[in-house]
């Protein structure tokens, strides 16, 4: 089956995956929003995009005439648009994270996707980095993962002055955070059980600066993580197996200590493809196009992992 492919946005993120669909030779339609943005993107991508919006033009887009949908928007526009495609018609969307801000929110596309029998698939493409699936194959090789380690650190001090919407900033765990998060959890599996710890608090993120948790996941995996926003550090993740520990810092390269040794040595990858396109992204977008769920993060993953992300934030649960 011939795809086609409907891109809303046209931003920096529109634009990679524009590359990945070039190179895919997939046809594709884009929806950008300001008249600015769609001239820099048609500069950039050879691609003239329409312009207004997904609302001001999807009354003459056959939205159910495309395959696949991406939503590559602003954080506090995802859902809406999603929402938009899916009471249009759309059967098969990608939309980027973390697609929403709030549970009340991720109820509502879980139910109306539910309805319209679509797929709605979360853009987690730290999943596909080749570090990613490299330590993969190596914990599937040693038998097994045993416990999970990571730090979401964020910046506070560049944070603080970036010009983003204040509900995205006080909810920023979930708008950026989770890219750690959620591949802790891809590796451990979805927690059964939580500790949440969360100290001080930051002018533009209240519910906390300091994290700090454990627990154990349906698989029997346990993990733990700590993060000082208003400190120093990055991010990382660290993967125990009963032969080696292997660490992704920064998260593009693996590195490897074997057991009974101290000596930290870095694994070779067959990276070529990510010197081309945005880490992890071909891998993502080619899955997505084939019709094969696999390593996506699907919506009904999410909807079992939003309350601990939540937990872990320090965020209400109903607001």
């Amino acid at each position: 089956m011939s795809k086609n492919v409907l891109v809303v946005g046209s931003g920096a993120m529109a634009k990679e995956y524009i590359k990945v669909l070039q190179a895919l030779n997939t046809p594709v339609t884009v929806v950008g929003r300001s008249a600015t943005g769609v001239e820099n993107f048609k500069r950039d991508t050879g691609i003239a995009a329409l312009t207004g919006g997904l609302e001001a033009n999807i009354g003459t887009l056959d939205i159910a005439s495309f395959t696949h949908c991406i939503v590559a928007t602003n954080v506090t526009q995802l859902h809406g648009n999603v929402r938009s495609l899916l009471l249009a018609g759309a059967k098969k969307i990608l939309v980027e994270k973390p697609f929403v801000l709030d549970q009340e929110s991720l109820d509502d596309a879980h139910r109306l996707a539910k309805e319209r029998s679509a797929d709605v698939f979360i853009a987690y493409n730290r999943r596909f980095f080749s570090s990613v699936i490299k330590a993969r194959e190596i914990i599937e090789a040693d038998g097994g993962l045993e416990m999970v380690k990571f730090d979401f650190t964020e910046w506070a001090h560049v944070i603080e002055g970036l010009e983003k919407d204040p509900y995205e900033k006080a909810r920023w765990l979930l708008a950026n955070s989770t890219h750690v998060i959620d591949l802790a959890f891809h590796f451990a599996g979805t927690p059964k059980g939580l500790t949440a710890y969360r100290g001080g608090a930051l002018s533009w993120h209240p519910s906390a600066k300091v994290f700090s948790g454990a627990g154990i996941s349906q698989k029997d995996v346990l993990f733990s993580y700590g993060s000082d926003w208003g400190s120093a550090g990055r991010w990382w993740l660290e993967l125990f197996t009963p032969l080696r520990k292997l660490r992704l810092c920064p998260m593009e390269k693996l590195l490897e200590t074997r057991k009974g040794t101290v000596a930290e040595q870095e694994i070779a990858l067959d990276d070529e493809m990510e010197k081309d396109f945005k880490p992890g992204l071909y891998r993502q977008t080619e899955l997505f196009l084939s019709g094969n769920a696999g390593e996506l993060c699907t919506l009904s993953e999410l909807q079992e992992r939003f309350p601990y992300f939540c937990d872990i934030a320090g965020y209400p649960k109903n607001a």
